[in-house]
């Protein structure tokens, strides 16, 4: 007889039979669908003898050591101070009264100079293990103590490379200011002031569209002809990259035709740098740099920490503004619908996002701006930062997914005092960060230009044991140093619009 066909209903839980589901006696030892652990404490006539097929090999499904770029590609210099200083040289002189009379003594020029400190910052995780699960044998031969402390040691180093671009301590007191803030405050760059920051020759705007040759051009004679600088790469996520390369895809034209079959071919466009006048630019590409700007996040997103802030609340009459006939403004190219979200931040994480309006506010000149007002939430964690969310052009609904993207960052202060020359209270959007669009570094990978400063290699810190189990922590003191910021040129708002 089929032994399928003995089961009640054609099942294929074999036990069932032995705790007298049916009379039939099954004479076959069986193997069954189920692991062997299922069968625990059933009757069977073979399933629980069988060993696990249990695979050693543990797959990661996370981030790898090999995603991690531009940190490890900076040049780490161990120092043996918490406040780093270092001397930065602007000119050799005044060349004016060069030409001089016969027999005249030339005039006396001086070299000018100036000094700078970097902060060390304090970044780690901690990490558990209990006494018996140092004793379970793992499928891999791995115990858990080393593989906790190997997890602890890719956290922090995915973290430093998350961080080392996009940092603030102006936002979040415990951070370090990464390459972007130090840039923004740099005397002859940014000087703190957003206006003059983007009419820097140190900034490029993309204004939306994909990274172009036209772009590195410009960035490669702003370093070389205006600063007296070189550059060798840029530094991008695979995003920037990969919108570069879709510009040409449609140039390639394949002849197919009787007894001339293309046979094995391989398609496509893979590109590894650009070449300008005067300096050939390598690809860098990180999945992590400037990661946060291109993700988009829903309109009811949940806080990150338990510890984060609670969520900012939205103005009861006017959370959003639409005001007219401000100059500077930046909505060329941009005029439309837009909703606007907020989140507050703390150095343990970022609060549920808050929907300022459900009626998208309309931007119909390229002079307008948009005011947004809100007050901090009342919780047990202070907020020090706001995030500001922003959708795409003529969204359809505040509702679809993954519709807000985060434009800029606003510190507890600046919305107190008002933010880009709105009121107190109120923080201004003139559009000069576009959403889902990201920055791209054009520099040199050195450490004459930058590097990172540490007291010590990542290292770990036993805790003492108070229970069956053992404690540690990983840790890292260190902070990013950009030496040379007038010979590093920034593109902002690469987007993924193509040239036309």
């Amino acid at each position: 007889m089929d032994i399928y066909n003995t089961m009640p209903g054609g099942v294929d839980d074999y036990s069932q039979v032995l705790g007298g589901v049916s009379d039939e006696l099954v004479k076959a030892v069986i193997a069954g669908s189920q692991t062997g652990r299922d069968y625990n404490n059933v009757q069977n006539t073979g399933g629980s003898l069988k060993t696990e097929s249990l695979d050693a090999m543990v797959r990661l499904l996370t981030s790898t050591e090999k995603h991690i770029v531009f940190w490890k590609a900076l040049n780490k210099q161990s120092i043996y101070n918490t406040v780093h200083e270092y001397n930065q040289q602007l000119d050799y002189g005044n060349d004016a009264g060069g030409f001089n009379l016969e027999g005249e003594a030339p005039q006396f020029s001086d070299p000018t100079y100036r000094r700078k400190s970097a902060l060390i910052k304090y970044l780690g995780f901690s990490g558990e293990v209990t006494h018996p699960a140092m004793l379970v044998r793992n499928a891999d031969g791995i115990n858990n103590w080393a593989r906790e402390i190997q997890n602890k040691t890719m956290l922090l180093m995915r973290f430093i490379d998350k961080q080392i671009a996009t940092a603030n301590s102006k936002m979040v007191s415990t951070e370090f200011d990464g390459i972007f803030q130090q840039h923004f405050e740099a005397e002859e760059v940014g000087n703190s002031n957003l206006d003059t920051y983007f009419k820097s020759t140190q900034v490029i705007d993309a204004r939306g569209k994909v990274l172009t040759d036209d772009l590195a051009q410009d960035a490669a004679n702003s370093a070389l002809n205006t600063n007296f600088g070189f550059a060798d790469k840029i530094i991008a996520s695979p995003n920037v990259f990969t919108n570069y390369v879709k510009q040409f895809g449609g140039l390639k034209r394949f002849m197919v035709g009787q007894g001339g079959a293309i046979v094995n071919a391989t398609t496509g466009q893979s590109v590894k740098g650009i070449e300008t006048q005067g300096l050939n630019l390598e690809f860098m590409s990180d999945i992590f740099f400037d990661r946060e700007r291109a993700i988009g996040k829903n309109y009811n997103q949940a806080a990150t920490h338990s510890k984060a802030p609670a969520a900012p609340v939205a103005d009861g009459t006017t959370p959003t503004n639409v005001v007219n006939s401000i100059a500077t403004s930046k909505f060329a190219n941009f005029t439309g619908t837009y909703f606007y979200a907020v989140a507050a931040r703390n150095r343990y994480g970022i609060s549920a996002l808050t929907l300022l309006k459900t009626t998208a506010s309309t931007v119909a000149n390229a002079t307008d701006a948009v005011d947004l007002k809100f007050a901090a939430g009342a919780g047990a964690y202070a907020a020090e930062s706001y995030i500001i969310y922003k959708t795409k052009k003529n969204q359809a609904a505040y509702t679809d997914p993954n519709a807000f993207y985060p434009v800029f960052e606003v510190s507890a202060t600046e919305l107190s005092n008002g933010y880009d020359s709105a009121t107190s209270g109120v923080v201004r959007d003139r559009n000069l960060w576009i959403p889902g669009a990201q920055s791209a570094l054009v520099t040199v990978v050195d450490p004459e230009y930058m590097e990172y400063l540490q007291l010590a290699p990542i290292m770990k810190m036993d805790l003492a044991i108070t229970s069956p189990s053992k404690r540690f922590m990983v840790l890292n003191y260190g902070t990013p140093a950009l030496y040379m910021p007038t010979k590093v040129i920034r593109i902002v708002n690469i987007g993924d619009i193509q040239p036309a």
